[in-house]
């Protein structure tokens, strides 16, 4: 397969690299990712007749490598229009995240973001995270990515599918299996911690966590903190199905207002 890999966490982060290693050696591997940390980016791009984007190709790579100044989105979308408009893309691949993306913290994330992006080009797309820094996470994550992508039965996607896989924090030899799940929808408890800067202005650190207790049982957040790799199908459409139905039902009222 031709697979696109990309970031949020920077062209410079080592995961990306080993990723991409692994992949060359059974796939025909594309690289295009940020040139600095771009997490918590969302699905923000760069557009506008005075923004201009800027990449630059890496001559030591020994497949197609472009670090581009801009979002995880700008990446996928600047690759997909006009780095490799010429190939067919058969998948891209977004990760290894350092930090979980589950739940609420799919809105909030670069790396599902340049995975959504690949979607709405048609393009089927993963976006993959571990809870951990740890070398033998690592290691797992990317040995179970390969597996996957032998799976006859399970990959191709559809066009445009969209999947937000997750590890969960415990060791490997702890994860009890994979568990196909919906998106939480529990919201973290923000908070913001003061601190001083050397020079002595205030600042503001943003703080927080999901409130387990309030986990729900078949989500991508209650899997993780029960040891097991969550699946969770994405789609592009936002539109709330059941409100709207209770609105049409409603026409009179619309059309008397």
């Amino acid at each position: 397969m031709k697979i696109l890999v990309t970031n949020d966490d920077g062209i410079l982060s080592p995961v990306l690299t080993t990723l991409a290693d692994a992949l060359h050696k059974e796939h025909e591997v594309l690289v295009a990712a940020p040139s600095l940390d771009q997490s918590g980016m969302s699905q923000a791009f760069t557009h506008g007749h005075a923004k201009r984007i800027v990449y630059r190709g890496d001559d030591t790579s020994p497949y197609p490598k472009f670090q581009v100044v801009g979002t995880p989105c700008d990446c996928v979308k600047f690759a997909v229009a006009h780095l490799f408009k010429h190939l067919q893309i058969d998948l891209i691949l977004s990760g290894i995240n350092l930090g979980e993306n589950a739940g609420m913290s799919a809105i909030y994330s670069g790396t599902v973001a340049a995975a959504r992006e690949g979607a709405m080009w048609g393009i089927p797309s993963l976006a993959v995270s571990v809870w951990h820094n740890a070398p033998d996470h690592l290691d797992y994550a990317v040995n179970w990515l390969i597996r996957l992508l032998r799976e006859p039965s399970v990959l191709p996607m559809r066009p445009g599918g969209l999947w937000n896989i997750n590890f969960p924090p415990c060791n490997p030899d702890r994860i009890t299996g994979v568990e196909i799940t919906s998106m939480s929808t529990v919201m973290f408890k923000d908070s913001y911690e003061v601190l001083q800067s050397e020079h002595g202005i205030t600042e503001h650190r943003l703080v927080g966590y999901k409130p387990e207790e309030r986990f729900v049982p078949g989500t991508d957040d209650y899997a993780l903190a029960r040891n097991r790799i969550s699946i969770t199908p994405l789609q592009i459409s936002q539109s709330d199905s059941g409100e709207s139905r209770r609105l049409a039902g409603l026409q009179s009222h619309w059309d008397s207002l």
